[in-house]
């Protein structure tokens, strides 16, 4: 495919799901076990969390502040949908479409595969059963522009005497200058299981093409979970490379799915989404 940007215009869009709203409904069940659903839809809902992430593994675009503009999100999504007699990978974990105004740019299309960490402070070496990279070749011979592997970490915390000193700054201002130093104990053990992953998934990867990202996402117990609602850990990643074999077809395909069912997507905006909504950004 040619390097020039490949868009589609779209005229229906997924309802806006604002700061506190529901946007999506699982089975307690999945919930509670930290399913592989339930831990990947915190992390799309946590759009805080899910701009560094995305940043870490997809650095290069840049969204424009004075237009609407953002990622539609489709989550465990088949294959079959977009080509059929595609065997593996069953599905497609997350697919991460950039768009500005009414336009889907289709060329920056990404496709992530996800396996969960499930850690605690006795068991950090915890590892999935795979690291997901035969899923991520099969998706790079599928033929999207970019794919990653992503390890998302849940974790319980540790004890209190294992908790560290750490530097605390308060933002002063827009341009990010900083004040007001202090120290707070905190519990580092988020951090140092992010390390850990991202060290084991970088060691194990031999494709440079994908990109990698290791991200702590939640607290195993939902009390926990709750209590640090509001800390963000930043996530560790590296680039992903674009792939030499684009699949027009496959992008085409994408764009037809998005016009015929825009409600499945969740439209995660480039804009703080505690601001106002942006026109048009509405179903």
């Amino acid at each position: 495919m040619a390097s020039h940007s490949y868009r589609r215009k779209f005229e229906r869009r997924p309802p806006y799901i604002p700061a506190g709203g529901v946007a999506f409904a699982l089975p307690k069940k999945l919930a509670e076990a930290n399913a592989e659903e339930a831990v990947t839809i915190s992390l799309i809902c946590h759009r805080r969390l899910f701009g560094e992430c995305y940043s870490r593994i997809f650095p290069k675009y840049r969204f424009s502040v004075s237009e609407i503009s953002g990622v539609f999100i489709l989550s465990f999504a088949e294959t079959k949908l977009f080509l059929s007699g595609v065997e593996r990978p069953g599905d497609i974990d997350l697919l991460i479409v950039p768009y500005e105004k009414d336009e889907l740019i289709l060329d920056q299309a990404f496709a992530l595969e996800v396996k969960i960490v499930r850690a605690s402070y006795e068991r950090q070496g915890k590892s999935p059963n795979e690291f997901g990279f035969s899923q991520g070749r099969a998706l790079l011979e599928m033929g999207f522009p970019y794919v990653g592997v992503a390890h998302l970490i849940v974790s319980d915390e540790s004890p209190q005497e294992a908790w560290r000193e750490m530097r605390r700054y308060e933002v002063l201002d827009q341009d990010g200058n900083v004040g007001n130093e202090g120290i707070d104990v905190l519990d580092h053990l988020p951090w140092m299981l992010v390390e850990r992953v991202y060290g084991r998934l970088a060691k194990a990867c031999v494709n440079d093409d994908l990109a990698l990202l290791s991200a702590f996402v939640k607290h195993s117990d939902e009390g926990l979970a709750a209590k640090y609602s509001g800390v963000v850990w930043m996530p560790v990643g590296r680039v992903a490379r674009r792939n030499p074999k684009i699949n027009s077809r496959l992008l085409d395909a994408i764009g037809d799915f998005f016009i015929a069912r825009p409600n499945y997507w969740f439209d995660s905006p480039s804009r703080d989404p505690r601001s106002e909504v942006p026109e048009g950004a509405r179903d």
